[in-house]
Formats: structure tokens, sequence, C-alpha cells
């Protein structure tokens, strides 16, 4: 008891250090070998660092966020991995987050993902966002957690076309390549939510100067079409109407009523048509062709 008494207070001294900002490596190594050997401190040491990230000042922020990372390595699977105070930091620190922690925070969420995708959905817009990010790592990171979700819980991104299409007009052709790559696995899983992309993947594909970026967004363009194929069914067929033996003599009397009709129509056609022989003979007389004739 002693002995474990002693090793909950050096996790907490070091704790502490994180929360004044002023842990070095050393100390981060050593929370983490202290926390390997007794997991069962784990929650209580996840529950400061979360405390620090919400309430720290920057300094003890980023320490708390390096060490969050480092725990995460081995112990992503404690229950108390809160998705949605990391995403707040990315989201209420956004003006003074530093590089670093930005890509420690999407470590930390690219080794939740593939474990635990259902959490991940608060994390969408901000992932999508930091697809925008001016670091080339911080681009790459987000977008291999969003190929993630994209394959395993595709209904995160419904009503995120505004959000798509934007990246899809970005400044680096990196990010418009993993905007088409991300359209396209969308694509496969539900058109409707990568439907709004199409009319600009095509300009891409058509006016693009990478040929990369060209080739991709045709491919994106070709998973839209296989979506929107269907294959005809035999529900979409026009009907075959058959002719059965209970009502086929209705039928046949419902075909003579209409050749009767036919007959009557054309009699009285022929008697408004035709001429009489005092007629006929004043025609040919007309054009001296009286000689044709022929009295009976």
């Amino acid at each position: 008891m002693i002995f474990f008494n002693n090793f909950q207070e050096k996790i907490r001294n070091i704790l502490k250090k994180i929360g004044k900002g002023n842990a070095s490596e050393s100390n981060m190594a050593s929370l983490c070998e202290l926390l390997d050997d007794h997991q069962n401190l784990i929650p209580e040491a996840i529950g400061a660092l979360n405390d620090i990230l919400t309430k720290g000042n920057i300094k003890a922020f980023n320490s708390a966020i390096s060490a969050y990372n480092r725990m995460a390595q081995n112990h992503i699977g404690v229950t108390h991995y809160q998705v949605d105070v990391i995403v707040s930091c990315i989201r209420d620190r956004r003006n003074d987050l530093h590089e670093n922690s930005m890509l420690n925070i999407l470590e930390i969420l690219s080794k939740i993902a593939p474990k635990y995708p259902e959490r991940m959905k608060i994390a969408v817009p901000e992932l999508l966002i930091a697809l925008e990010s001016t670091n080339t790592k911080s681009r790459e990171s987000s977008y291999f957690i969003l190929s993630i979700l994209a394959a395993t819980h595709h209904e995160f991104f419904k009503d995120r076309s505004k959000e798509i299409i934007r990246i899809l007009n970005g400044l680096n052709v990196d990010e418009r390549i993993y905007a088409i790559r991300l359209t396209k696995q969308l694509a496969e899983k539900d058109r409707a939510i990568a439907a709004d992309t199409y009319d600009l993947l095509e300009d891409l594909r058509l006016n693009h100067p990478d040929s990369n970026l060209r080739s991709e967004a045709g491919f994106a363009m070709d998973k839209l079409k296989e979506a929107t194929r269907q294959k005809p069914s035999k529900s979409d067929a026009p009907p075959v109407m058959k002719i059965q033996n209970p009502g086929q003599g209705h039928n046949i009397k419902r075909r003579k009523g209409r050749a009767k009709n036919s007959e009557n129509l054309f009699s009285g056609l022929s008697e408004l048509m035709a001429p009489d022989k005092e007629d006929i003979i004043d025609i040919l007389d007309g054009m001296n062709l009286k000689h044709l004739i022929v009295n009976k």
C-alpha cells in the first residue's frame, strides 16, 4: 500500500508540473511508465489532463496535449478519453494553438478513430477545417482520419457538402486531391452526400493544370455516375396485358365494336366523297373525253 501511494504521489507531482507548463520530456516519459505499471490510475490522470486542457494557460495546454498524446499510444482503449474535450481545444484555442500542439491533437484523434470511430462525429467539422491548414502534415493527418470516418460512418458527412466544396476550391493541390478522394469515398456509400460536388469535379477534371488532380476528379465523377446508374428491375418494365379466358369474349366484343365503328366511319366518308353520274359526265365533257362515256 505504501508503494502504491508513492507511485500515486509521483504521478500527481508530474501532473502538477504539467499544469504549470514546466514538465520536461523525462517527466512525460516517467508518467507513461508509471501508468503502464498502474493502469488503474489512468482515469485519474486523464481527468487531470482534461482539466488542464479546458482551464490551463497555453503553456500548460501544450504540455498537457503532449502528455495526452504519449499516453494515447498505449492506453487509447480507456473510455475516459473524451473526444469532445479534445475537439473543443481545437475550436476554442484556434488563434493561439501552436502547430506542434495541433499535430499532437490530430495524432491523438488518429489513434482513436480506427478503434472507436463512433465517437468521432463531433470531430468532423474541425477536421474539415484542418484539411485547409497551411501545414502539410496537418492536412495529411486530418485526411487520414476523415477517410477512416468516410469508410465507417459516412452519415457523419451529411449536410457537409458546403465544406467539401470549399476545400475542393482550396489553395493547395494536395488538399483538393484529399477532398476529391473523400468525395469519391462518400459517393460509394451515399451519392446524395456528394451530389452537389459533381459540377465542380467536372470543371476540375477538364481545366485544372495538375494531371494527378484531373485524374482523381475523373475517378470521383465515375463513382458518382455509378451510384446513379440503376439496372432495370421487373417492376420497372411496362406491364404486359394478358387475355384470360373469362374475359376473352368481352375483349372480342370490344374489338368488334371498334371494327363496326370504323366501317360506319368510312362508309359515311365514301358517301360524302362519291360524285353522282351527271357530275362525272360533266367533268369528262369538260376535258374533251366524252367518248369514254359508256351508256348502259
